[in-house]
């Protein structure tokens, strides 16, 4: 998440803000409107029941097992991969 600033106070401000901002869009919109967050801005949850919601959420929306394949085809080696696209899309040889 982009900070604006070097403060230690207003950056934990604008930190806990988003989140309660994300939080009530989340609960109140998401489901309602099909939306979802642009994938820049896709918090990795650190709580494993929230991250399972995530998880499914996605493959709801996006075809996860497809992608999946497509990555292990075209990137054996996960060159172009990352921890957060790992978490939010595990392979089920991953999981």
């Amino acid at each position: 998440m982009y900070l604006p600033t070097m403060d230690a106070r207003q950056r934990k401000e604008i930190t806990e803000e988003f989140f309660h901002y994300r939080r009530l869009s989340q609960t109140q919109l998401w489901d309602k409107y099909s939306s979802y967050e642009h994938w820049a801005k896709i918090e990795v949850p650190k709580d494993k029941d929230e991250l399972v919601a995530l998880q499914a959420r996605l493959r709801r929306r996006f075809p996860v097992d497809e992608y999946n394949k497509a990555r292990k085809e075209l990137d054996p080696n996960g060159i172009l991969s990352n921890n957060m696209l790992g978490k939010l899309f595990p392979s089920p040889d991953t999981i």
